[in-house]
This record gives C-alpha cells, sequence and structure tokens, in this order.
C-alpha cells in the first residue's frame, strides 16, 4: 500500500513537472512570439518615422532653397545656357555675342513680345522658340527645377511660374506623364510631393 501510493506521488510529481514544463514552454513560446511581434511592430514603426524623418528633411532642404526676401531676380538660378538643350552650338554664339551666356540673362533679355521679337531677329530664330526657352528659364527660377524638368513642364504647356503655381500636384503629375511618355522629355516624373513643392515655390516667387 505505502509502495503503491509511493508510486501514485512519484507519478503525480512527474505530471506536475511535466504540467510545469508544459506551461512554461507555452509562456515562453507566447512571450517570444510577442516578443517578435513587437519586434516587427517596432521595426516597421522605425521605418516609418525614418521614411517621415526623410522626407522632412526634404522638404527643408527645399525650404531653405527659398529665400527670406523672396525670389525675384535677386534669386534667379543662373545656369549656362547650355542646359537647354535645343539651343545649337551656332545660336548659342550668336546670343553670346550679345552678352547672354544665362537663362538669367536671357529671362531678362525676354521681358515682353516685342523684346522677344528682336532677339529673334538679331539672331535670327523664329520668335517663337526664343519664347520656349525663356519659358524653360523662367521655370528655372523655382528651387530644384533642372532643366529636364523645366522642358518637361514647358511641352506639358505650363510656360510660366504663375500657370505652375496654379496646378494641383496629383493632376499635374498626370500630365507630366502623359508628355513625357509620348515625348520623352525626361528621365523619371517628379513625384506629387515634389510637384506640391514647385508649385508653393513658385507662388512663393510671385507673391514677393
Amino acid at each position: 500500500m505505502d509502495y503503491l501510493i509511493q508510486q501514485i506521488s512519484i507519478y503525480m510529481l512527474v505530471a506536475f513537472l511535466i504540467g510545469a514544463v508544459y506551461g512554461w514552454l507555452i509562456r515562453s513560446g507566447r512571450a517570444n512570439k510577442d516578443e517578435q511581434t513587437a519586434k516587427e511592430c517596432y521595426q516597421q514603426s522605425l521605418q516609418q518615422v525614418q521614411l517621415e524623418q526623410q522626407r522632412l528633411l526634404e522638404k527643408i532642404e527645399q525650404l531653405e532653397m527659398i529665400p527670406e526676401s523672396g525670389a525675384g531676380e535677386d534669386w534667379l538660378d543662373d545656369y549656362p545656357l547650355n542646359v537647354i538643350d535645343d539651343i545649337e552650338p551656332s545660336t548659342l554664339s550668336k546670343l553670346q555675342a550679345l552678352g547672354i551666356t544665362t537663362t538669367k540673362q536671357l529671362f531678362n533679355q525676354c521681358a515682353d513680345e516685342d523684346a522677344i521679337y528682336q532677339l529673334a531677329s538679331n539672331i535670327a530664330v523664329e520668335d517663337f522658340v526664343i519664347q520656349r526657352w525663356a519659358s524653360i528659364a523662367d521655370l528655372l527660377r523655382v528651387a530644384n527645377i533642372e532643366a529636364d524638368d523645366a522642358s518637361l513642364l514647358e511641352a506639358t504647356e505650363i510656360y510660366s511660374l504663375s500657370e505652375l503655381s496654379q496646378q494641383k500636384p496629383q493632376r499635374l503629375r498626370e500630365k507630366l506623364s502623359k508628355t513625357n511618355m509620348n515625348q520623352q522629355r525626361s528621365t523619371a516624373v517628379p513625384e506629387t510631393d515634389k510637384l506640391q513643392i514647385w508649385i508653393e515655390h513658385a507662388s512663393h516667387i510671385l507673391n514677393k
């Protein structure tokens, strides 16, 4: 009888130990799973924060390029004329002979239609071609718009800062994508957040 009780006690102890170990394993597994889930959530959150941080830094970089005093001619990006692909070397030489060597000088020279007609006559180029170059020079005044971007905007019938400032980012991207698909003006169409910054800066320039 004592032996039977002893065996039962041993079995109960073993069962208890097995149950305890099993329970510990379950809890440990849940804890590991919870920990893994927590890690995954943390990683996702961290990636989101890093993405937002990058977007913020890009916006800050863009905004830092906008002068407090406004833009206009005091903050006109001055590029060499050869960034405008359509200007042939022979025409470039004629413009240089007239003292026009940069996009800033071209923009200033094309202040009105009469000036455009006069310049077209001086270098034997159609006035609508000069107008196109002037539009690109105007658009290059916006922070982080490069020559390919300006060319794409002009080909999409966005001819000035005034027209750019009136655009909606998503709609503008759709129009740019369509134009670029047909004409291959740029290697990549800017995302809507970049277009939004262009639009904001165009408005900023015009309102100063």
